[in-house]
């Protein structure tokens, strides 16, 4: 060791006070040292290299998770990731029969002009359900690994979190885009236009 202030170097590992000019030395915990050898070119014009010692510090090991039981975090990350599929699937479902049903003719001219947004409204509340629960069970998967051991239920909650997240966002921007561009092309005819 050496003195921090007059770098004189130390006679005894445990010294409180530089015998040189008499600073107070506090003591430091040393990380442990590897000693190697890197080679190092000299210059660009030659090709000799010569070894330079270079001392690098052992970092520390991240302790490593061991596997377990799903703990609460766990299983809450798979029931939310599975409401936020069964929902995509719902709105999916309630949003293209609504479509199909206000297609179909001979439901009357209001049915055909509005019938499909009552449904159209349906599905998009609940893929915007489906869209918050996804985003749930993405928070629960964060705790669970952070505060769990590593376990499988988790690990499929996640992606199946991810797979319903994007299911329920793509399902709302399409019943978003379809609901104004079916109302606007049903009403740009007029009204009497059925009738003859």
């Amino acid at each position: 060791m050496f003195c921090p202030s007059c770098g004189s170097e130390l006679t005894e590992p445990n010294q409180s006070f530089c015998s040189k000019c008499g600073s107070k030395i506090e003591a430091t915990l040393e990380i442990p040292e590897i000693k190697t050898k890197i080679p190092r070119q000299i210059s660009i014009n030659t090709s000799h290299s010569t070894l330079e010692s270079t001392y690098l510090p052992i970092s520390q090991q991240k302790s490593v998770k061991k596997e377990g039981r799903p703990g609460p975090y766990s299983k809450k990350c798979f029931g939310f990731a599975l409401a936020s599929i069964g929902l995509a699937i719902a709105g999916l479902s309630v949003g293209s029969g609504s479509m199909m049903f206000s297609m179909m003719s001979g439901f009357g001219n209001v049915l055909n002009g509005f019938g499909f947004l009552p449904g159209l409204i349906i599905a998009i509340v609940l893929n915007i359900i489906g869209l918050i629960f996804g985003i749930l069970s993405r928070v629960n998967s964060s705790k669970a690994r952070e505060l769990e051991p590593v376990n499988t239920l988790e690990k499929i909650g996640s992606v199946f979190a991810i797979f319903g997240i994007i299911s329920n966002a793509i399902l709302i921007a399409v019943a978003l885009i379809i609901a104004p561009v079916r109302f606007f092309l049903r009403n740009s005819f007029s009204p009497w236009d059925s009738y003859f």
